[in-house]
This record gives C-alpha cells, structure tokens and sequence, in this order.
C-alpha cells in the first residue's frame, strides 16, 4: 500500500518560490491500479519523482507498506527504492545494448550472478512477449515493444509497486490498449500496486480502478473509476467521458445531455423514456461502454416539448441524469462540444 500524507514540494526559497505539489493526500491499495490524471504543468511528474523519492518532499511523508521512505538515510532509502519500479514516458534503453541486455541493467549494478541474470531476464522477457526480441537492439524495436523492454526492465528487482509515468503517452490506440492490456496482467500475476499517471482520459478508463486530479498541484477530486463514471455532478467523472459531436435538435426539441448513473439502466431507455414522457425522443449521439462490467456512458437527446423537472423524474427512474441545452456543455479542457447539422449520428461504442 502507498499512504501520501500532506505531501508538499517546493522549489527555491522565500518571494521566489514556486509549490509544484500542495499538501497531497491519498492511499492506493494493495493491488489496485490508481490513475492521476490532470493538465500540463499540474505536477504530475514532479509527483512520479517524490513517489520514488527522485526528488525528496519538503515537507509530507510518502509511506510504502508501513515504512516512511521520505525519513530514510540515502543508503536505506536504495536499498527501499527497490521495492519501486518505475516505467517513463520514453522507454530510455541504451542504444548499444540488445533488449536482454536493457533488461538486465538493475541485476548487473546489484552483483548479481550471470546466471541468475539469465534466468530472470529470460523470464521476463517472455512474460512480456518479446522471446523473438531477447536480441534485438533498440533502434529495430517498434515504440510498443520497446516499452515493454521498459516494463521488463523495471520488473527486474520484483518490486512490490509499479510507477507508470505517461507509460503510453506518444503510442498510437492499438498499441497502448496493449500495453495496458499486459499492466493489468502483471497487476495480477505478480500481485503489484500500480500508480498510472496520465494525462490521456481513454487510457484510464481502460486500466484504472481509481483515478485522482491533479490540478495546480492539488487534488481536487477523487474516487472509484465507475463511481465518478456514474456520477452526473461530478468533474473528473463527466472529463472521463467520451464527448463526441452530436447532431443537432430539431427546433421544437430541447437538446440534453445524460450519463448513466447506475449499474441497472435497461436496454431499452430510450424507448421507455418516450412512452412515460409521451413526446418524441430522439438520439443525437452517444458513447456507451462496459466498465469493469458496469455499463457507463452519456448519450445526447433531442427531446420535444416536456418540463426539465419531469424529463429529469422520468431519466432518474431509470437510473439516468440529465443536463439540458447540452450545446452549452464544454468538452475536457473547456472544449465546446458542438451539434453538428448533419443526419449521421455518431454510433454507440460498446454495449449499450
């Protein structure tokens, strides 16, 4: 488990100092994959840096199964940051060195013996799918398999706790669902505490169990992935869905925008929704997925002439909520989410 306790980071002294984290609070369970997520110059690397204690909090405690690592003496501290590995954005592997080679750079700084090298490293290397690879040098490794090496290679000392900084940032779809796909297994396999930080919204809601925000060097909301995904009122919850551009409403219709704020929405809500209210409702767009086996999502509405406080009693017996004008809505970022005047309307992503 990883405990943050009031951690603060501050950079220079008195008139000109500049807090880049600002007392930061929050566990992460044995086990469990947390996201920190949150715009440029939020603090999100400077947090990856205190976490693994790169760079020492200047004030606050950063605790790892029990033992506060920020109070350590340099040599107790090297000998804890172990338990630690730690994943870049760049896989950084050393250009003259094959992808075993990369791999067995921590075993080799330890002592430890070339045999128990090779055993390690060939187990990592197919645990991570690259045996074709074990010889191939950086520079004829696809951006994917070389993150894997990055991920071998941060495996080596069997740390506890994985620390992925923007591990997937720069990789094009397919390759980062893999790659996500081989965190959560090694989550599994190896039984390992993941913190994932990312600023990319569809990753997190692929991999994590919890995410945090990160915003000035402040947490400002946090919580179960699902939980924020079916949380109409919430910021984080709404910035992790999926905003697609939807067709526009006819002019007797209010346009409304409504997520999923339950595990049990029917199928068919749309259809009900329109019986109860008896005026037409019409889809305008929508993304809806399965999220650790939730059904998640918003979908945009045209609904023709009927009062907001009954559309929302009618939304809410099916465990839906709903914002009207949704034109007006702002996509992540502050983005304008536009209606755009055309028949195509965006299709469903997953099950509905």
């Amino acid at each position: 488990m990883i405990s943050l306790n009031e951690l603060t980071k501050t950079y220079g002294r008195g008139a000109d100092s500049v807090t880049v984290l600002d007392r930061l609070n929050f566990e992460v369970g044995a086990g469990e994959i947390f996201a920190v997520t949150g715009p440029s110059g939020a603090g999100k690397s400077t947090l990856a840096q205190c976490i693994n204690l790169l760079e020492r909090p200047t004030s606050g405690s950063v605790v790892v199964n029990g033992e506060d690592l920020s109070s350590l003496p340099e040599k107790r501290l090297r000998a804890a940051r172990r338990r630690i590995g730690t994943v870049f954005q760049s896989a950084s592997l050393l250009s003259r060195r094959t992808a075993s080679e990369n791999i067995a750079l921590p075993l080799e700084y330890l002592g430890v013996t070339p045999g128990e090298i090779r055993a390690r490293v060939g187990e990592l290397i197919d645990r991570v799918g690259l045996g074709p690879k074990a010889h191939s040098y950086p520079f004829q490794l696809s951006g994917g398999q070389a993150q894997r090496v990055g991920i071998a290679r941060a495996l080596a000392l069997r740390p506890a706790i994985l620390l992925a900084d923007e591990a997937t940032s720069g990789l094009d779809p397919d390759t980062t669902s893999s790659v996500v796909e081989l965190l959560k297994q090694l989550r599994t396999d190896l039984d390992l505490t993941v913190v994932f930080i990312t600023h990319e919204m569809d990753t997190v809601r692929q991999i994590a169990d919890s995410v945090a925000r990160l915003e000035r060097g402040r947490i400002v909301e946090t919580g179960a992935l699902v939980d924020l995904l079916t949380d109409h009122g919430s910021p984080l919850g709404r910035a992790l869905q999926p905003r697609l551009r939807f067709a526009a409403a006819d002019d007797d219709a209010a346009t409304w925008y409504v997520t999923y704020d339950s595990a049990d929405v029917p199928g068919d809500w749309i259809q009900r929704v329109s019986v109860d209210l008896a005026v037409p409702v019409h889809l305008l767009g929508a993304s809806v997925e399965t999220v650790h086996g939730i059904n998640t999502g918003s979908a945009t509405l045209g609904i023709a002439a009927a009062s907001d406080d009954a559309v929302r009693a009618v939304l809410a017996k099916y465990g839906l909520s709903g914002t009207p004008d949704a034109s007006r809505e702002t996509g992540v970022g502050g983005a304008p989410v536009s209606p755009v005047r055309s028949g195509a309307v965006p299709a469903l992503e997953g099950a509905a």
